[in-house]
């Protein structure tokens, strides 16, 4: 896609710059760091940062790693185009994060960021048809321009969403092997959408605020595909139906004359789904339709493989564009069968179903924070681990609070099975332009996460931040309800509708969303309008780890401090109460906060760094009571 935005700033970005010397980066200091910071190295090669559409090995390269920086400029309108920065920066962890070897804000919210780089070899080997070069930014927070070789590609604002230009054009002027890439960004930290970022808290910890994450903080790669190429594939499963629906859009950089635009737009697209059972056989079904409509694949009883929590089985999608005979391109993808549904149980209770059964989902908050790199997972393995510390503890789902993460992420929830609740980060929402801007990343989100079958609910609003207003609540509400029919949507985690008590969503959505602390409790169920009871949030227990505190003497949370077996004596007993509230009045999910500590706030089953606080075993037979119980009526 084009780089696009609501607020165009006046030159925000240009890129280039001399890699400097590996050997000068390390972390900066910093009170605690995870048992993954010493796997981190300048040179390091990232996995691929986009899983659900990939090319191969040969495709991609990264282009992570030392970057020049500054950041005492006053505004972005005089890029340093050819010019060595004063600093170094490790790409992709923050500015204001340990790893990125800076750890400190800007003093105005401007910097530029600059290194060299080899363009891939595009149209060689196996790539003999890819002659076009893309440069994907994962995420840049909050506004940057972007200039390869002293010319502007273009801008983009928005902190969480993916990104990117093809830069073919300008790379064919230059008669150098090696290019210049520039990014200027702003980031003011609000009130666009910034969860909750605090730029206070670098310095100042404390609160429920943490801190901020600014500039490039996701993957950086270029890729080469052929002139014309698939930029997207969209698939939509169905366990009711047996069946999964795949759109394969497609863009060209051939001539713009009438006859090309027929000819894309009635290029055939053969898709093939392939599963792969425990004694190794692959089978496998295929269809074949035009690209940019969808093709819908019925899948025999034979094949069929449910996903869920327990058996996150996931197809591999083979998508294949073709002129003719030709072969034009080929991605590969996956996705899970699964069906999300609200149904009345026989009781006449509403309940959120997976694959038309109910289960009772037992999460955590999960503000995906780190000791190390703020925004950003040290390693890909530290991102898995907090997943796997969730299976291990017996949680089947996750509640992401107020943040998006790296599509990696929801890759490992995808193939080792956790429920997700998607929130939309947090802004302020003051005025048209504002709720405009959160309305476009909204959008973003939406279409950018769409393809996991792990995310089975989007929350638009948390606690009434942001909301502005119910019509503008119910606009976004119906705005994700047309962009996905196939989620719940809840429109306000513990937020606010007139007429209603206080710290209870539910006017416009799919389900009610009490939060109540310490102790759990449950929302009124809403049969007239179908909705389950959800708890949002609970819990909080304080549990201070020694030696393993972001800012010792600083530690809260909602109860009094207590070792690893109290905090799960007392998680136990709430887990009882859960159970209870489950089959009278009809519970249906439960969100412990949370799954780390984050900062100063050390209510979290795991310390900040991620040391397990209380006996994993524990916490699981905790959870089992309510997960694995079937109904008492």
């Amino acid at each position: 896609m084009r780089a696009s935005a609501l607020l165009p700033l006046a030159a925000l970005t240009v890129c280039c710059c001399s890699q400097v010397g590996v050997e000068a980066w390390q972390p900066a200091a910093a009170p605690l760091l995870s048992r993954w910071a010493k796997d981190v190295t300048p040179d390091q090669v990232p996995e691929y940062p986009r899983p659900t559409m990939s090319r191969g090995e040969g495709s991609w390269s990264s282009l992570n790693g030392l970057w020049q920086f500054v950041s005492n400029v006053s505004d972005l309108n005089q890029p340093p185009i050819g010019k060595t920065l004063s600093e170094e920066l490790l790409v992709p962890y923050p500015i204001e994060s340990p790893l990125s070897g800076i750890r400190r804000t800007t003093e105005k919210g401007y910097m530029w960021m600059r290194r060299s780089f080899t363009a891939s070899s595009c149209g060689q080997g196996q790539q003999s048809n890819a002659k076009r070069t893309l440069l994907h930014f994962e995420a840049v927070d909050w506004n940057c321009t972007v200039y390869v070789d002293g010319e502007m590609l273009g801008w983009h604002a928005g902190g969480y969403d993916a990104f990117s230009f093809d830069i073919s054009d300008v790379l064919a002027k230059s008669k150098s092997a090696t290019h210049e890439l520039l990014v200027g960004v702003f980031d003011p930290t609000g009130p666009w959408a910034h969860g909750k970022q605090s730029v206070s808290a670098v310095t100042k910890p404390g609160g429920i605020s943490y801190t901020c994450t600014s500039g490039i903080w996701q993957t950086v790669w270029q890729e080469c595909v052929p002139e014309t190429y698939i930029t997207d594939i969209f698939n939509h499963p169905s366990f009711a139906d047996k069946s999964v629906s795949v759109t394969v859009d497609v863009s060209s950089s051939l001539p713009t004359q009438s006859h090309h635009k027929d000819l894309v737009a009635t290029m055939a697209v053969h898709v093939l789904i392939a599963v792969v059972d425990s004694d190794g056989a692959r089978r496998t079904v295929n269809a074949t339709g035009t690209a940019g409509t969808p093709v819908t694949i019925d899948i025999p009883d034979d094949l069929v493989r449910p996903w869920t929590p327990d058996t996150p089985s996931l197809y591999n999608i083979t998508a294949t564009l073709l002129a003719g005979s030709d072969t034009v391109d080929v991605v590969q993808s996956y996705f899970g069968l699964r069906t999300i549904s609200v149904a009345k149980d026989k009781n006449g209770i509403p309940r959120p179903m997976l694959n038309g059964e109910f289960i009772f989902q037992a999460g955590t908050l999960d503000q995906g924070f780190w000791p190390d790199g703020a925004y950003v997972a040290p390693t890909d393995d530290a991102l898995a681990y907090d997943i796997q510390a969730h299976k291990q503890m017996g949680f089947n789902m996750v509640r992401k609070h107020v943040k998006v993460e790296p599509r990696r992420w929801y890759y490992h929830t995808d193939r080792l099975g956790l429920l997700v609740w998607q929130d939309m980060p947090s802004a302020g929402n003051r005025d048209d332009m504002h709720r405009e801007q959160f309305s476009l990343e909204l959008t973003r989100l939406i279409m950018g996460r769409r393809n996991h079958p792990s995310i089975i609910q989007w929350e638009t609003f948390n606690e009434g931040w942001g909301q502005a207003s119910e019509d503008f609540t119910n606009s976004m509400v119906q705005l994700v309800q047309k962009l996905d029919p196939h989620r719940l949507v809840n429109d306000a985690s513990g937020g606010h509708c007139t007429g209603g008590p206080a710290w209870t969503g539910g006017c416009y959505g799919n389900v009610t969303d009490l939060h109540h602390y310490s102790a759990p409790a449950a929302p009124k169920v809403d049969t007239t309008h179908n909705r389950p009871a959800l708890l949002g949030e609970f819990g909080g227990i304080l549990s201070i780890v020694d030696e393993h505190q972001w800012a010792k003497g600083h530690c809260h949370a909602y109860t009094l401090n207590m070792d690893g077996q109290h905090l799960a004596d007392l998680y136990t007993s709430y887990m009882k109460t859960i159970a209870q509230l489950r089959d009278t009045p009809g519970l249906c999910a439960s969100v412990y906060t949370q799954i780390t500590d984050v900062e100063t706030e050390c209510n979290g089953m795991m310390s900040y760094d991620r040391v397990m606080k209380a006996n994993a075993s524990a916490i699981k037979a905790a959870n089992d009571l309510a997960t694995k119980m079937t109904l008492l009526r």
